[in-house]
């Protein structure tokens, strides 16, 4: 979260009164990290929950969070899972952020491979984070609130020369 938090105060240093934050292929990162990194733009509310066997436990704002009050749009795909996933959740969810792009992939939980006595291996969730809305990201992932179609490249192809993800991010930004 300190490297958002430099990048964001640089930008502000340049000028910029609006951001778009590219979480596609954000796959990385301990779920932890997604949360801290939400709080920087989230003042009030619920950012996620996490539910355990025992419960479930709600991770709120505090009084020093919301530093980043500049409007956000945040480009998604099913690349996007974990850590990023949970940062998108937590400002889609309280109204920060509007998600443009594809369905994350909806993996938003602890797991842990355990060893079974034949060699196979079962991955076990310990814990699982849903929404500010206690829905589930985890096997679901997050609907955009616009969605936008990836365009396909064969492997070896030429990129793309337009983003149609980002075109449509920054139109959301203008209006």
């Amino acid at each position: 979260s300190s490297r958002v938090r430099q990048a964001a105060d640089a930008l502000a240093k340049s000028g910029a009164t609006r951001y778009v934050i590219d979480l596609r292929g954000a796959s990385r990162g301990d779920l932890d990290e997604g949360i801290a990194a939400a709080r920087l733009f989230v003042k009030s509310g619920t950012l996620a929950v996490r539910q355990t066997k025992t419960g479930k436990e709600s991770l709120t704002a505090q009084a020093e969070d919301g530093a980043i009050a500049a409007p956000v749009v945040l480009l998604v795909d099913q690349g996007t899972s974990g850590a990023g996933e949970l940062f998108a959740a937590a400002l889609d969810g309280n109204n920060r952020a509007d998600l443009v792009g594809e369905r994350t992939l909806g993996r938003a939980a602890r797991q842990q491979l355990v060893k079974l006595p034949d060699g196979s291996g079962l991955l076990l969730s310990s814990v699982r984070y849903l929404t500010p809305a206690s829905e589930s990201i985890h096997d679901k992932g997050l609907t955009p609130d616009v969605e936008v179609d990836q365009p396909d490249v064969e492997f070896g192809a030429d990129a793309p020369t337009t983003d149609p993800t980002l075109d449509k991010a920054l139109e959301q930004l203008a209006n």
